[in-house]
């Protein structure tokens, strides 16, 4: 099992942010790219090397992010219709994982074949996006990490419009 600790800056035009493990040191750097339209990101190690880019998908009726990994594999994560829990599509390689969150968004388990692979967990009271994910097979923690990163912006991409439609 592993911890990985994900805590977003207050005053920010894109996210930029270490990745801790749950001794408090940095493993990971989250670099998003400045754009007027969409979305586009990437991962990097310690020591600079990019592991993966995520990109969501300009023109859809739902939010799709594609994360293309820099060993040549590629995950894709679909917004689905839901009225009161996100409901979220995860394909890595042709093999489906599923997404199981409570109604206030704030926790979610990962399944992989009935498994429980992983949990993220959201801090209710903070000022800034702060994730807690717990990685039960270290088999998928890039794709875990990847997929936590889509989660976040998906859900910050629904307050945005949520609040900019009641205004």
């Amino acid at each position: 099992m592993k911890k990985y600790y994900f805590k977003e800056k207050f005053f920010k035009l894109t996210d930029k942010y270490p990745i801790l493990d749950e001794n408090g040191n940095e493993v990971y750097f989250f670099d998003q790219d400045f754009k007027f339209v969409g979305y586009k990101a990437k991962l990097k190690d310690i020591d600079g090397k990019v592991l993966f880019d995520i990109s969501k998908k300009i023109l859809s009726f739902l939010q799709t992010y594609y994360v293309d990994f820099y060993d040549g594999s590629h995950m894709e994560i679909n917004q689905k219709l839901s009225f009161l829990k996100r409901k979220v599509e995860i394909n890595y390689q042709g093999e489906r994982f599923s997404l199981k969150g409570s109604i206030m968004d704030h926790d979610f388990e990962v399944y992989y074949k009935n498994n429980l692979i992983a949990e993220m967990n959201k801090k209710f009271f903070a000022l800034t996006d702060q994730y807690e994910l717990t990685v039960y097979d270290e088999n998928y923690s890039l794709l875990l990490i990847a997929l936590c990163l889509c989660i976040n912006e998906m859900k910050d991409r629904d307050d945005a419009a949520a609040a900019a439609s009641s205004n």
